[in-house]
């Protein structure tokens, strides 16, 4: 049996639909399984050891007759079905071309609702539930198949870094197995849902008077965020907060795995603190926490507490997460460590 998935984009996206492949291995240990994504993020499923193919598509550049090319060539795999995590209408059309046979949530379950029309087995659930049970339950019903929530609780890591790598940034960053590394994303792609400098920067001092024996590494992904970093640094009073270069994907899923706690934004490098099992506090403003993240005994939330009714239509001029109070983090940031 072969299958694809389609997940094209974001990052957090894509590492949150990352739990589905271990069910379906569960499940279907047998299949042959591939997975279309935006060349953008092809490195964060390279070399993954659930998927057999990753196929990178050149979205960003527009690049249609080079897509189309590809697409028609690859539909001669002839996949028994395709499973479309994204729902949206690029997606859906991508997904009809590679197999007649396409799952999808249905036209109510979806921001851009004329996807539904593309796929021919079509599943309703809430657009508002958890993005993690959004994902089990589509493939639970294309499999016919039913999954628990310790299931999720009980999930393998599901991305695994390179040992080299890890032992590489180790040493590059002298990382000790004795202290504590925290590892701090600044950024996200969205402005409002981005933390403050200058309450990032009292957490960071705060952080570095109680854990004496700690890193406090922040993480940055473009020129924009690593001015920004340096800004946190600029008005902190310790050595312990440091600036990293920039990570590739591969690099980065080494350095979550190496970090004690990691704290962030709504965005997905934080997002994949969850994913390998790590613990998290991730901050949210004016995005509805109790839909875009998952919460263990592990992974935390902190929240503005603004009630988000439709995750259709999300304020983006809404600022709300400058409010939140970076003692609120501090001490759960104590409590996991």
């Amino acid at each position: 049996m072969k299958i694809a998935i389609v997940k094209l984009s974001a990052l957090g996206d894509i590492i949150h639909s990352s739990i589905v492949l271990q069910f379906i291995r569960k499940i279907r240990p047998d299949i042959e399984l591939d997975w279309f994504v935006d060349a953008r993020f092809f490195h964060i499923l390279q070399d993954h050891p659930l998927i057999d193919k990753v196929y990178a598509l050149p979205l960003k550049d527009r690049k249609i007759l080079k897509i189309l090319k590809m697409l028609f060539r690859l539909r001669k795999k002839k996949y028994d079905l395709v499973i479309d995590l994204q729902g949206l209408l690029k997606s859906a059309i991508l997904s009809r071309i590679l197999s007649p046979n396409v799952f999808g949530y249905d036209k109510d379950s979806i921001k851009e609702s004329i996807a539904a029309n593309f796929y021919n087995q079509k599943f309703f659930i809430s657009y508002n539930e958890n993005i993690i049970i959004r994902n089990l339950a589509l493939v639970s019903f294309v499999f016919n198949e039913s999954f628990e929530l310790e299931d999720i609780l009980h999930k393998k890591d599901c991305f695994t870094p390179k040992t080299e790598l890890k032992e590489k940034l180790r040493e590059e960053f002298k990382l000790d197995e004795n202290e504590k590394n925290i590892l701090i994303h600044v950024g996200s792609s969205i402005e409002n849902k981005i933390y403050p400098k200058e309450r990032f920067a009292l957490l960071c001092n705060m952080l570095a008077l109680r854990f004496e024996k700690t890193k406090i590494l922040l993480c940055w992904g473009n020129a924009k965020e690593r001015e920004f970093a340096q800004d946190i640094i600029a008005h902190t009073s310790s050595t312990q907060v440091r600036l990293l270069r920039k990570l590739h994907l591969q690099e980065l899923i080494a350095m979550t795995k190496l970090s004690d706690l990691i704290i962030g934004n709504d965005s997905g490098p934080t997002h994949l603190a969850f994913a390998m099992n790590k613990p998290s506090i991730t901050i949210f403003g004016a995005t509805p926490s109790q839909r875009n993240t998952y919460q263990t005994a592990i992974n935390k939330v902190i929240d503005s507490g603004k009630k988000i009714t439709d995750a259709r239509h999300i304020d983006k001029s809404d600022f709300c997460i400058k409010y939140i109070d970076e003692e609120k983090i501090f001490e759960l940031a104590v409590e996991l460590l």
